[in-house]
């Protein structure tokens, strides 16, 4: 016979309300074979039920009761039908007459210390962890330097966590998290008031039942889990990722080839070599992020080879070949449409820290182009060099090492945001 499901539409520690709603759909034909997410019934015939929730003690076994146990329940007219995780076992009898589980309303509040006791302990594990973990990333986002970083800036990258923070997964992540923490918090304090007043010699206080509000919450949070656990999954691996690192070939965004920068021509590692790349990640490539407050955000990462060894002097390339170093140069790009383009100018600066080598000392300046709100050049040293260049919700922001001079370029640069 075919099992019936159904989302519980009342707190797992509202007891009397629990047990009242189970009453209810044994009268409409269903017995409960699993409760826990969601209850799981077994079609039946239509009978007065009355079923009672009893507190598993701490040490007991959680998946039934111990033989003196139910044979004592037994023989004052209730058997043992399942357990609820770690917190309850369930008991039901059809006798009117029989017993209740409980003497007195005190007495079942004593029963109910254990729960109470793991659910404190567990709250309060909860809050200690979170603390901490808010503790450490205030730390890392506010307080951590390198002792490498030669230019430190503690909060030039804090409009990028912006961008991170309407990221759709994070955002899912949030809303679980936030709907979680209030189930539990709703849990604890029904919990709370039903030993309050059972300790009193009074009564549980009573309960809404059927609540179509826990419903509709349970329904929305597994709404929530299931893309939020797709997401994460895909993230995990990169194989199964559609977004990260894309063969450019399969890239059909606007970029800058680097080809467009260099005075003599270079070729991408496959165009040139048989063997793969001496790293195991690619060289180039494209990668997509998202974010409600950036519809468009996308990075390219590009590194090419002159055809001739020992063109160049500078070591951008593996080893030597026959003691020569073939001119490799880099180019990394990443493009921003935002939603806001107030954020243009600190998005564009948070990206160029971003791409900072921390152990070179750069220097700043802006330069005016036609057509642009803000043009930014920084400048080493060495030849890794950055640009930034934006223009009202539209930025573009590269990272090159090379021959070339990025001020020299600024037209194919600029193609990006205009």
């Amino acid at each position: 016979m075919k099992k019936i499901r159904k989302f519980i539409p009342v707190s797992l520690y509202d007891i009397p309300g629990m047990e009242q709603w189970l009453e209810k759909q044994a009268q409409e034909g269903l017995f409960p074979v699993h409760l826990g997410s969601w209850a799981t019934f077994q079609p039946t015939a239509k009978r007065e039920y009355r079923f009672r929730l009893d507190v598993i003690g701490k040490g007991k076994d959680a998946d039934q009761p111990s033989e003196e146990q139910m044979e004592l329940y037994r023989q004052a007219g209730w058997e043992y039908v399942l357990s609820i995780g770690r917190a309850y076992y369930l008991f039901y009898t059809t006798d009117p007459s029989a017993p209740e589980l409980f003497s007195d309303c005190q007495s079942r509040g004593l029963s109910l210390e254990p729960l109470k006791k793991a659910q404190t302990s567990y709250l309060r594990r909860k809050i200690i962890v979170y603390s901490l973990v808010a503790a450490a990333l205030i730390w890392a986002l506010f307080f951590f330097e390198s002792k490498y970083d030669v230019q430190p800036d503690r909060f030039v990258r804090l409009p990028l966590l912006l961008l991170n923070l309407f990221n759709p997964i994070l955002l899912l992540f949030l809303l679980c998290a936030a709907f979680m923490v209030r189930i539990e918090f709703r849990d604890s304090r029904t919990l709370r008031r039903t030993y309050a007043a059972l300790m009193e010699g009074l009564p549980p206080p009573p309960s809404p039942v059927p609540s179509k509000w826990i419903v509709w919450e349970n329904k929305l949070q597994v709404a929530l889990i299931v893309p939020l656990v797709l997401f994460v999954v895909v993230g995990r691996f990169d194989s199964l990722n559609p977004w990260k690192e894309i063969p450019l070939s399969s890239f059909h965004r606007p970029y800058v080839a680097i080809q467009e920068l260099e005075q003599e021509p270079v070729l991408y590692w496959e165009e040139l070599f048989d063997d793969p790349p001496f790293r195991d990640e690619p060289e180039t490539y494209a990668d997509v992020q998202f974010s409600f407050l950036a519809p468009t955000w996308y990075s390219v990462t590009q590194e090419a080879y002159s055809p001739q060894a020992g063109t160049q002097t500078n070591a951008f390339s593996p080893d030597p070949e026959d003691g020569k170093y073939r001119y490799s140069p880099d180019l990394d790009m990443t493009r921003f449409r935002l939603l806001i383009p107030a954020l243009a100018r600190t998005i564009a600066r948070a990206q160029m820290d971003s791409y900072r080598l921390v152990n070179l000392e750069w220097s700043y300046e802006e330069v005016d182009y036609p057509g642009l709100d803000f043009v930014i050049l920084a400048t080493t040293d060495d030849p890794w060099q950055m640009a930034a260049l934006g223009r009202g919700g539209n930025v573009a922001v590269f990272c090159y090492a090379g021959v070339e001079k990025l001020a020299n370029h600024l037209d194919q640069l600029a193609a990006m945001v205009l």
